[in-house]
């Protein structure tokens, strides 16, 4: 639906965005660049395969942007939970055996 250097585009700014909204260093800026990219080329293809009448362009780039943030944001979210390591370990960061 969209041209691939305005996908590109979407996916980038949005990636790098989402980075300084959510903050921390979990992937870097590529990763999450390329996150961006990759959550906007899977909405637009989404909405190629399930929709079947011609949408404006203003409605194809709102929901691209949104899929382009939505996978960086996922991702932060999904790296930030506390591991179950670190609930079942000792406070002190030693093992301690049996």
């Amino acid at each position: 639906m969209l041209p691939l250097w305005w996908l590109l585009l979407i996916g980038i700014l949005t990636g790098l965005v989402t980075r300084t909204i959510v903050g921390g260093k979990a992937y870097g800026s590529v990763a999450d660049a390329l996150l961006g990219i990759t959550g906007a080329f899977s909405v637009d293809w989404m909405l190629r395969v399930f929709t079947h009448a011609p949408m404006p362009l203003s409605d194809s780039t709102l929901l691209t942007i949104w899929g382009a943030a939505a996978l960086p944001l996922l991702t932060h979210f999904i790296s930030s939970r506390p591991s179950t390591r670190r609930l079942n370990g000792s406070s002190s960061g030693q093992m301690r055996h049996s």
